[in-house]
C-alpha cells in the first residue's frame, strides 16, 4: 500500500505515492537503485521497440537475455546491466550428432547407457569437468559479451548431479573418482569464466537456498519459482498451459533469510516468480519486497514482459527490516508497505506506521485509514498486501 494524496484535510500531511513517475533521463547504477524500486527483467523473447523503450522508461537497470537478444545502443549508453543467458548443464539436442562425433567424452549417459537428457529431452547433458567443453562454453561467453552482453547468467547450475532426475531431468551417471566433485569442477570452470572473459556472473540456484561456495566466486544468484510457481509434469503442457501455485511458506522463508545475508553484502539477488493474475502479483511482490531483493514475474516461457502493475512500483528506501505480527508479515518503507499472510487461515494485526501517515491506497485501489499511527489489516489465506 501506498500513502494516498488528496484524501485527508490535513495540510501538513506528508504525501506519497505507490505508483513510480520516472525520469526517463535518469539511470541508476545497481548500487543506486532504493530497495523498493529493484527490478531485474528476465526475457527470452526477441527485442522489439515496445521492450527497448519499457527498460528506458522504467530505469530497469538489469535484464537477462538469451543469446540472440540484440542489445539496444541506448541500453549500453545508459549502463543497463544485460546477462547473457548460459546454460551449462549441456546443450540443444540439434548439437548431439556433432558433439557425438567430435566430442564424445563430453556426453554424460544414464545407467541404462542412454544420453541424459533434460528440459523434456530438448537438451542432452554434459561434463562440466571435461576441459574441452569448459573451453567451448567459454569461447560462446565470448562471443556474447562481443555483441554486447556485459554479464553471464548461469542455468542448471548443480550442485551434485547425481541427486537430479524427473520429471524435467534424467539422472546421469557421473563418475567422482575419476573426474572429482562435480561442484569442484563448476567452481573451477566459473573461476574460469570469470578471469577469462572479467564479466560479472549471476547463476541460478532454482529452488534452493545460494550455495555458500558459489556465491564466493559469482556475482549475484537466481532464486527461481520465487515465491510463486507452476507444477511440474512431466508434460510440456504445463510449461505452455501451466497451473499455477504458491511455494511452502517455510522453504521460502528459509531461502529468503540465506539470500537476504548475501544481498546486504552488496550481491545480486534476483527473485524470478510464475503467475499470472492479479492475486499471485501482489503476494509475489510483497513476499520479495520484505528483503531487498530483485523482483520479477513472468508466464513460465518467459517470452514475454506482462502488464501487472507490480512491474513498475517505486516504495522508495525501506524503514527497517521486516517484521511479523502473528500471521502476518510486513515491512515499510517511505513510501507504503507490503504484508504477506502465507498461512492458510485469515488473519489480522494492527502495524504500526510513521504518525505523519494517514491515508493508504491498496494497488487495487482499496482505502485505508490510518489512526494514530495504527493501520488495522486483514488479510486472507495466502494473501499478498501492496
Amino acid at each position: 500500500m501506498s500513502m494516498e494524496p488528496g484524501l485527508t484535510p490535513d495540510a501538513v500531511t506528508w504525501v506519497f505515492t505507490i505508483a513510480l513517475v520516472a525520469s526517463a533521463m535518469l539511470a541508476y547504477s545497481e548500487r543506486d537503485v532504493p530497495v523498493g524500486r529493484r527490478y531485474a527483467v528476465v526475457y527470452y523473447g526477441e527485442v522489439n521497440d515496445y521492450v527497448a523503450r519499457l527498460v528506458l522508461e522504467r530505469n530497469y537497470t538489469i535484464v537477462i537475455a538469451e543469446p540472440y537478444f540484440r542489445v539496444p545502443r541506448e541500453w549500453r549508453e545508459r549502463g543497463v546491466e544485460v546477462y547473457v543467458y548460459l546454460n551449462v548443464l549441456g546443450l540443444d539436442m540439434s548439437m548431439y550428432d556433432w558433439v557425438k562425433r567430435r566430442h564424445p567424452e563430453w556426453i554424460l549417459y544414464t545407467k541404462e547407457g542412454k544420453p541424459a537428457k533434460y528440459w523434456y529431452g530438448h537438451s542432452f547433458m554434459c561434463n562440466i569437468a571435461i576441459k574441452s567443453y569448459q573451453d567451448y562454453l567459454i569461447s560462446k561467453a565470448k562471443e556474447y559479451l562481443r555483441r554486447g552482453f556485459t554479464g553471464i547468467f548461469l542455468d542448471d547450475v548443480h550442485l551434485d548431479i547425481s541427486h537430479i532426475g524427473g520429471p524435467q531431468y534424467d539422472t546421469p551417471v557421473y563418475d567422482e573418482t575419476k573426474y572429482g566433485r562435480w561442484l569442484d569442477a563448476l567452481i573451477q570452470f566459473i573461476e574460469r569464466l570469470r578471469n577469462e572473459t572479467g564479466a560479472l556472473i549471476i547463476y541460478n540456484a532454482g529452488w534452493s537456498k545460494p550455495s555458500p561456495e558459489l556465491m564466493e566466486h559469482v556475482d549475484g544468484v537466481l532464486l527461481e519459482a520465487h515465491p510463486t510457481t507452476y507444477v511440474v509434469t512431466s508434460s510440456w503442457e504445463s510449461v505452455t498451459n501451466p497451473r499455477y501455485t504458491s511455494r511452502p511458506w517455510r522453504v521460502i522463508y528459509e531461502n529468503s533469510l540465506a539470500a537476504q545475508e548475501y544481498a546486504k553484502k552488496g550481491k545480486i539477488v534476483i527473485a524470478l516468480s510464475y503467475g499470472e493474475s492479479p492475486e499471485m502479483y501482489e503476494y509475489s511482490y510483497a513476499a520479495v519486497r520484505l528483503f531487498d531483493f530483485y523482483y520479477w514475474v513472468s508466464p513460465p516461457i518467459i517470452d514475454r514482459i506482462l502488464d501487472a502493475r507490480v512491474l513498475d512500483l517505486d516504495l522508495g528506501e525501506p524503514l527497517g527490516e521486516h517484521r511479523v505480527n502473528g500471521s502476518i508479515y510486513y515491512r515499510l518503507y517511505e513510501r507504503g508497505l507490503v504484508a504477506v499472510n502465507p498461512s492458510d487461515e485469515e488473519a489480522s494485526a494492527v502495524i504500526e506506521v510513521p504518525n505523519n501517515w494517514t491515508t493508504l491506497r491498496r494497488i487495487d485501489g482499496s482505502i485505508y485509514r490510518v489512526e494514530g499511527g495504527r493501520l488495522e489489516i486483514s488479510l486472507g489465506p495466502e494473501e499478498g498486501l501492496v
